[in-house]
Parts: C-alpha cells; sequence; structure tokens
C-alpha cells in the first residue's frame, strides 16, 4: 500500500521520509568499440565439411584434418581483419 508520497513499505524499511525506491544504479561502461566478429563459426564449417567431402572420397580422417585447417585460416583472417 502506497503513502501520500507514493512510496510504499520500502518507505518503513528505510526508516526515512523520503522515497528511496527504486534504488539508483551505477552507470555501466559503454564498451570501447563494436563487438568482434566470431571465427569459430568458419572451424566448425570447415570441419563439418572436410568430413562430408573426405567421406564421399572414401577418406573422412584427411578430409577432417584438411576442412579443419582451412576454417582454422579462415577464423586467424578473420581474426586480423578485425583486429584493427
Amino acid at each position: 500500500m502506497a503513502g501520500a508520497d507514493g512510496c510504499g513499505w520500502h518507505r518503513r524499511v528505510a526508516r526515512g521520509r523520503t522515497c528511496r525506491w527504486p534504488i539508483p544504479l551505477p552507470a555501466t561502461p559503454s564498451p570501447h568499440k563494436d563487438p568482434s566478429a566470431a571465427g569459430g563459426f568458419l572451424v566448425a564449417l570447415g570441419m563439418l565439411g572436410g568430413v562430408g567431402v573426405g567421406f564421399a572420397i572414401g577418406q573422412s580422417t584427411p578430409g577432417f584434418l584438411v576442412g579443419t585447417a582451412i576454417g582454422v585460416a579462415a577464423a586467424v583472417l578473420v581474426w586480423l581483419k578485425d583486429r584493427r
């Protein structure tokens, strides 16, 4: 139940005459730049693509390794481009 000044039960808890709710939150600092791009998707895509191609030619393990290397190379390129 709110009092005449608009304060409710929290006024009794705070034992003051002024309304202390809502509690002001400290300002959060804003990030200094945009979020970075994620290259992990490229690694996963390379792995899956490499396994698929490797399975089609009967060499799934080498396909997985080559696909992983290509995905890691693409992720490193994204990281270098986004690094600024």
